[in-house]
């Protein structure tokens, strides 16, 4: 049976007989990445950034009705004469 070239060009057998050529390869340290921290669900996230809002609209409210006090004091004994005449 004829080998044609196609034949030997597919033909790796030597390369399983053959001995093995091992060359010097350094030991590869891999350095380990951190923990990943655990997936954030978008259901959680969106919780968290809705009560943060909730806490910073009250506290704006709470400094809005101050200043709304502040304003009442200060209009209402700016009418009044500060040398009681």
């Amino acid at each position: 049976m004829a080998c044609g070239m196609n034949d030997h060009a597919y033909d790796i057998s030597y390369l399983l007989e053959s001995e093995l050529v091992k060359a010097d390869v350094p030991e590869l340290r891999v350095a380990k990445a951190p923990p990943a921290p655990p997936p954030v669900s978008y259901q959680s996230a969106l919780a968290a950034a809705q009560e943060a809002m909730a806490r910073e609209l009250l506290e704006v409210a709470e400094a809005h009705e101050e200043l709304i006090r502040q304003y009442l004091r200060f209009s209402s004994g700016s009418l009044q004469d500060p040398f009681g005449q």
